[in-house]
């Protein structure tokens, strides 16, 4: 992992934290919480805290925002599962935790399909190859920044956020697909990854889209993104395949989820309660801000959808024969 060094200290990751927006949380009086494994400065921090805001306001619910970072997001999970079954605690998890780690992971405290009641799908995203200053303004391809690295090697690290990640094999991916030996580096925090791009520690980041949309940084830019369509915010960048990448159709989401066994009509409850919130105006321009499509998706629906993408996943892990995590 690629330590923060010196740059901790910088102006330049002091000015990006302080443009991301902040993170609305309730006092720790709250009647609930919401369980997240991603450290603060992120789109799904934003996410969380803005739906859990717009819930306050419709419903009247009482929930904190609980971020559980320490274990590369399997903390969150882990903790939800063993919660009581009662609606008081909830997990919003990105979709690498459900889907990708039981291929990365020899083993998992959770089962993804037994542990958790699915209540909604917050919305899809796409990831980005994002370069720094320090990469010319001339290149702006991904076969262009594949040649700049071949002739700057010293800038071979691309930076990714947690371990085992979606974007972390998007990394993998890249460079295996290329034929070149970029070298992925871990980051704990988002923050820290585009302050590093910034200061031009590393010049490419594999990113969610909607991180390189929120920290208005200058010279930081999208050469390409994962999916099968470019991003409607995004219209002048080019898929990943479109730029001659294969097996980059990955595509992330968030979701919330309850501890299993929770009783119907409070999970009924909570899925009526998320989507009178999705289609408020607020979450729309959130939505909008954040770079994320909006895909309704019935419990059945949702499990469904898992068992495709694990069962894709897997074949992605073997095929680029990764290494499985201990």
């Amino acid at each position: 992992m690629i330590s923060r060094r010196s740059f901790l200290g910088s102006a330049s990751l002091l000015a990006i934290a302080a443009s991301l927006p902040a993170i609305v949380r309730a006092n720790d009086t709250a009647k609930g919480r919401l369980v997240f494994g991603i450290a603060p400065g992120a789109v799904g921090n934003q996410l969380a805290g803005t739906t859990l805001d717009i819930l306050a306001k419709q419903f009247n619910t009482d929930y904190r925002l609980d971020i559980l970072d320490a274990r590369n997001t399997l903390q969150a999970s882990e903790t939800v599962k063993l919660a009581p079954a009662d609606g008081s605690t909830l997990l919003q998890t990105q979709s690498s935790s459900m889907v990708l780690f039981p291929s990365l992971y020899r083993s998992l405290a959770y089962d993804p399909m037994k542990d958790f009641t699915p209540l909604a799908l917050m919305g899809d995203y796409s990831f980005a190859l994002t370069v720094g200053p320090v990469v010319p303004a001339s290149v702006t391809t991904v076969d262009q920044y594949l040649a700049w690295v071949k002739e700057n090697p010293d800038f071979r690290d691309i930076g990714f956020s947690v371990y085992g990640s979606q974007s972390h094999l998007i990394s993998m991916v890249l460079g295996r697909s290329k034929e070149i030996a970029i070298r992925p580096q871990s980051y704990k925090s988002i923050p820290a990854m585009l302050g590093d791009l910034q200061g031009q520690t590393i010049a490419a980041a594999i990113t969610v889209a909607g991180n390189t949309a929120l920290t208005n940084a200058k010279g930081l830019r999208p050469l390409a993104v994962t999916g099968r369509e470019r991003l409607q915010g995004w219209p002048n960048v080019p898929t990943f395949a479109e730029s001659g990448v294969k097996d980059m159709e990955i595509q992330g989401w968030y979701a919330w989820f309850a501890p299993a066994n929770l009783p119907a009509t409070t999970a009924q409850q909570w899925r009526e309660r998320l989507t009178a919130v999705q289609a408020t105006p607020a979450y729309a321009t959130l939505q909008q801000r954040l770079l994320l499509k909006q895909v309704s998706m019935s419990p059945e629906q949702i499990h469904a959808r898992m068992r495709t993408e694990m069962a894709s996943y897997a074949k992605l892990v073997e095929s680029y024969s990764l290494s499985q995590i201990t």
